[in-house]
């Protein structure tokens, strides 16, 4: 379950950051936040994944379900 939940939300990040990467790649030090935020989302210490999913992709996912 944990690694279903990390690769929904890694594979949501991956989508958005596909259109905006463009507009905010200018950044200074972007890279190295989007590189520390994907080893957030994969740490088993933060479980990032799994709180990103809980708070906000099931709660999405469970009020479309019918």
């Amino acid at each position: 379950v944990r690694w279903m939940m990390y690769w929904i939300v890694f594979a949501l990040f991956m989508a958005t950051e596909t259109f905006t990467d463009l507009l905010i790649s200018w950044f200074p030090f972007y890279y190295e936040v989007k590189m520390a935020f994907v080893v957030w989302l994969l740490s088993p210490y933060t479980r990032g994944a799994s709180l990103l999913y809980r708070r906000f992709v099931h709660p999405a996912l469970a009020r479309r379900e019918k």
